[in-house]
């Protein structure tokens, strides 16, 4: 085949900016978007890809972590990768800029907010009335009804006061007032990451399980709920960020690890 022919044949343009794997992404998000890929439709073979876009395989499979994170689209062991089924559109782009840019700010706001959230979690199953149980339920289904309303604003306010539910479940005035200060930083971070694909399948089962074994007054229980839903949500903040490692940015474990 000859290099015109080749030419002929790629779909994507060769890549000349960095970083790659999210121009790879923004590109094929930008198909997506446009309907050139639809739901259901199979990316071409990774090596295909790498060739059509004139890049290592590494920073491909980086860009498709990217989507695969973002929801954008699904790996199928043995199969391939598909483009989703959205019911609306996702701000994907926007997700992998400001994780990029806000990334090693929300890590250290993040890092306070586990260490207060596990306190809390033990403190409340010792002095959490029936009461405070039974508000933190009301703040859960407050949280699904807004899900499935679809106003961001109004999501982003109740799952503040689920966590914040918790928090005043331990009946510590100086702990609430430090949760309470954190607030406010932590109000752009919830936004993204509740406006993220199948944010009610990934994150609202842990409000639920946090609740649950609140009920059963059993502070591990409560503990591994909070860690699984924090570290979930800061998962998809890292992974975001780029292929190369931010410093700042600890993996969840060495964190949470931290703590113990």
């Amino acid at each position: 085949m000859s290099a015109e022919q080749t030419r002929e044949s790629a779909r994507y343009e060769p890549l000349a900016r960095t970083p790659l794997p999210d121009v790879i992404a923004e590109q094929l998000l930008a198909e997506i978007d446009s309907g050139a890929l639809r739901p259901g439709d199979q990316l071409p073979s990774e090596p295909e890809l790498a060739r059509q876009f004139q890049v290592g395989r590494s920073s491909l499979r980086e860009a498709i972590r990217k989507l695969h994170t973002l929801g954008v689209v699904e790996v199928v062991r043995g199969r391939g990768t598909f483009v989703r089924h959205r019911t609306e559109p996702e701000p994907t782009p926007q997700f992998a800029r400001w994780s990029a840019s806000e990334g090693p700010a929300i890590a250290e706001v993040l890092e306070v907010r586990i260490g207060l959230e596990l306190a809390a979690a033990g403190l409340a199953c010792v002095r959490a009335t029936q009461a405070d149980i039974d508000a933190m339920a009301a703040r859960c289904r407050e949280h699904e009804a807004a899900r499935r309303k679809g106003d961001l604003d109004v999501l982003v306010g109740t799952d503040e006061l689920v966590h914040e539910s918790l928090i005043r479940a331990a009946h510590n005035d100086l702990l609430l007032q430090m949760y309470l200060a954190l607030v406010p930083q932590m109000a752009e971070f919830r936004a993204h990451t509740l406006a993220l694909g199948r944010a009610d399948e990934r994150f609202d089962p842990h409000h639920r399980a946090m609740l649950a074994a609140l009920a059963k007054r059993d502070p591990a229980g409560v503990r591994r709920a909070v860690v699984h839903h924090i570290g979930a949500l800061y998962g998809e903040v890292r992974a975001a960020t780029g292929q190369e490692p931010v410093p700042e940015m600890l993996d969840f474990g060495t964190i949470l690890g931290s703590f113990t």
